[in-house]
């Protein structure tokens, strides 16, 4: 049966404001990408742009968002931010339509599509950050030392507010909506089990 919107709950009043905020990442800054990744090559791009402004100045603190020169394929965007943003905006913000519709129309789908695309935020996030931390830590190995190759290193604010804080949301928050998740399917999943165990295994 339908949800009756007056009855949404304040966590699913807080989950539909971090969904608005997932409907444009993925749809908008993500996406973006597909036409945008030469941003810098526009010949007086305008600075009205939200999304090329904003790679613009995230490129500041992250050089992978601002690559000067562009790379062989003519991109201002490195191809490891492409290669994760790009499908994340894609499988991720269909992921996001059908956790949004279980919570409106109070769907059965509802727990699995928020635990499976937060788990895919939470580790396309680790995958951001260890595209910058590998190369470093394969440095230090080698007995070269931990050199940061499009960040300034922990050295510096920007490191910590822009490539940690920023992103640090896209890690944490889905794990917590993971548990969520868990918790609400575990009685259905343990009913599930324990029937299985007195009726065995389907033929």
């Amino acid at each position: 049966m339908p949800l009756n919107l007056g009855n949404l709950t304040t966590g699913d009043k807080w989950t539909i404001f971090w969904l608005s905020a997932n409907f444009y990442i993925h749809f908008g800054w993500e996406l973006s990408l597909l036409h945008m990744f030469d941003y810098l090559q526009w010949g007086g791009w305008s600075r009205f742009n939200v999304f090329a402004q904003a790679f613009n100045s995230y490129g500041k603190y992250d050089r992978r968002y601002r690559l000067e020169p562009p790379d062989e394929n003519g991109s201002n965007i490195d191809k490891v931010v492409l290669a994760v943003e790009v499908p994340a905006g894609i499988v991720d913000g269909a992921l996001c339509c059908f956790w949004l519709n279980g919570i409106l129309n109070n769907t059965w789908y509802r727990y699995p599509a928020q635990l499976t695309v937060s788990a895919l935020h939470a580790f396309g996030t680790l995958v951001f950050w260890m595209d910058e931390v590998f190369p470093g830590y394969m440095s230090w190995f080698k007995g070269k030392g931990w050199k940061w190759t499009n960040t300034d290193g922990p050295k510096s604010i920007h490191w910590w507010w822009a490539f940690i804080g920023t992103n640090a949301v896209w890690f944490v928050v889905p794990l917590l909506y993971c548990r969520s998740a868990l918790n609400n399917m575990r009685p259905a999943l343990e009913a599930l089990v324990k029937v299985s165990s007195v009726l065995g295994p389907p033929a």
